[in-house]
């Protein structure tokens, strides 16, 4: 079962079930099905508007290449850009535009910082399925009234199926971008006091996965130092685990 699926069969999530060692929440999905989304569109007075997150997108990533427009009137309507390799930035970059038209089911607690974010995937190719899954997840975070932040991990399906083609890239690690200035959008794109802030969406393997729930997010990253993992992704790798 694939993030297609889930959408599918819309399982409510998550659950907080405890804290890793690192202090990482442990989030479990499942439960209910719920309603399934909504068709119409985002009323205007509440989203972002459409211009202003564009002209920012072109001063932060470069300029704007292909849109993959959604069809279906679902609610928030998700786009996908596509940004071509530049002298600056000589790769390709896919970034949701929708996904902060509406806020995200966060803890209260943590306040209105992690209520709206964007994804963002940078590879060297070009492939349509890298559009697919950042909608699919953007959609995801929506219609299971649930939220992805910085720290959250995701397996594609139970069992896990390796993304892209690959063998062993069977779940996501969603952290901030490490590339300038993508990390900062949250300064220049905000909804009122909301800042949008950009989420980086990283394929590993089910024993990295295991690593970042067992001893937290700051064991991951120093593995990724350790292999000098690259940030452009580029197809299969072998686990760092």
């Amino acid at each position: 079962m694939g993030i297609r699926d889930w959408l599918s069969g819309r399982k409510r999530g998550p659950k907080i079930v405890g804290k890793s060692k690192g202090g990482s929440r442990l989030l479990k999905y499942g439960g209910a099905e719920f309603d399934a989304p909504r068709a119409g569109f985002v009323d205007d007075s509440i989203a972002i508007d459409r211009e202003e997150r564009e002209r920012i997108y072109e001063q932060t990533f470069g300029p704007m290449g292909t849109v993959t427009h959604e069809l279906v009137p679902l609610v928030p309507h998700i786009d996908v850009y596509e940004f071509a390799p530049t002298e600056r930035r000589p790769f390709f970059t896919f970034v949701t535009g929708g996904m902060s038209d509406l806020p995200m089911h966060t803890p209260p607690e943590l306040g209105p910082a992690v209520r709206r974010i964007e994804l963002v995937f940078y590879a060297a190719e070009d492939k349509t399925e890298y559009a697919d899954v950042l909608r699919r997840l953007a959609h995801f975070a929506h219609e299971c009234q649930t939220w992805i932040h910085f720290g959250h991990t995701m397996p594609n399906g139970t069992p896990p199926e390796p993304f892209f083609g690959t063998t062993h890239l069977d779940n996501l690690f969603f952290m901030p971008s490490i590339v300038s200035p993508d990390a900062t959008l949250g300064e220049r794109l905000a909804w009122r006091n909301e800042p949008v802030n950009l989420v980086w969406c990283v394929p590993i393997t089910t024993a990295e996965c295991n690593l970042k729930l067992e001893r937290g997010s700051d064991a991951l990253y120093d593995l990724f130092d350790e292999h000098q993992h690259p940030f452009i992704f580029s197809g299969d790798r072998a686990s760092y685990v």
